[in-house]
């Protein structure tokens, strides 16, 4: 082990010894290149992003007629075109520092071939990014259910959309793996409230007060697009009678509509004396059990 230290050493010494002004002077010229390079890169990418949020915020305050979300997109999808350019421009200028970048482009369409193979994925991402903005599938404020995530798009790229869930958990997903887009924030959506009553409750009674608290809700509510529908009643259970109500409301308003009717069509019972549905079991006895 000590001779081949001594050995690695001489080597060493040797190679450092044969090491000549010229040669160090070219690798700190290299190291400044390659420097300056990745300073130049970080100043563009930076630069580009300031230049492009100004454009789009710009865009805002103009008012000119375009939805919010969709210039949140497009400048999402600015933002990455930006970063992809400026990583693979970076890159091959820092390439072109130690190889000949000329005959490794000239000969790109036989290496083209084989990186194709082992790209296609990367490829259908893109394609079915670009699709997805074209069609307008989807914008960033967005909440959709894309497979089995369901949270508001928090950006789209070239090859990947951004889900935050309701949780605040973040699902990335390829864009190319998206085949099915669930988007509750285009139109407006439908409240359904299903409010149960005993069998002995006055029905006309339950749907005239269903519908009174409704309709006075409606009035405060600006959420609220339509004329609330009491629908009547839609099962009869075990125990229960089920009544139906909609309501018209603006996009992901109807959970909110949902809830606070309830709370409210509850109080409407309590102060009319409208029961609670409880189960019930009806017990049957027999003469000889009598006996």
């Amino acid at each position: 082990m000590y001779d081949f230290l001594i050995s690695v050493g001489t080597k060493l010494n040797s190679w450092v010894e044969g090491f000549k002004l010229q040669n160090y002077q070219h690798v700190a010229f290299v190291i400044l290149k390659i420097s300056a390079i990745l300073f130049l890169a970080v100043i563009v990418y930076k630069v580009g992003r300031i230049l492009i949020d100004r454009f789009f915020n710009a865009q805002i305050q103009m008012k000119i007629g375009i939805d919010v979300r969709k210039i949140n997109t497009l400048r999402a999808l600015s933002h990455s075109v930006l970063k992809y350019t400026v990583y693979f421009v970076a890159g091959l200028t820092l390439l072109g520092q130690f190889v000949d970048t000329t005959s490794i482009l000239a000969t790109a369409g036989i290496g083209g071939l084989a990186i194709g193979f082992g790209a296609q994925s990367l490829v259908k991402d893109v394609i079915n990014g670009f699709f997805i903005l074209f069609e307008d599938q989807y914008a960033v404020g967005d909440f959709v259910t894309i497979g089995d995530t369901t949270g508001t798009v928090e950006e789209i790229g070239l090859r990947i959309t951004k889900i935050r869930g309701f949780k605040g958990d973040l699902t990335i997903i390829p864009n190319g793996q998206i085949q099915k887009v669930v988007n509750y924030t285009r139109g407006n959506m439908l409240a359904v409230v299903d409010i149960n009553v005993p069998y002995e409750t006055d029905i006309d009674k339950a749907i005239g007060l269903i519908q009174d608290v409704a309709n006075k809700y409606a009035q405060e509510n600006k959420n609220i697009v339509e004329q609330p529908q009491v629908l009547g009643v839609m099962d009869m259970g075990d125990s229960q009678i089920t009544i139906r109500a909609v309501v018209r409301t603006l996009p992901l308003k109807h959970w909110e509509v949902e809830r606070e009717l309830k709370k409210r069509i509850k109080e409407a019972f309590d102060e009319n004396d409208v029961g609670v549905p409880y189960p019930r079991r009806v017990i049957i006895q027999s003469e000889k059990e009598e006996k």
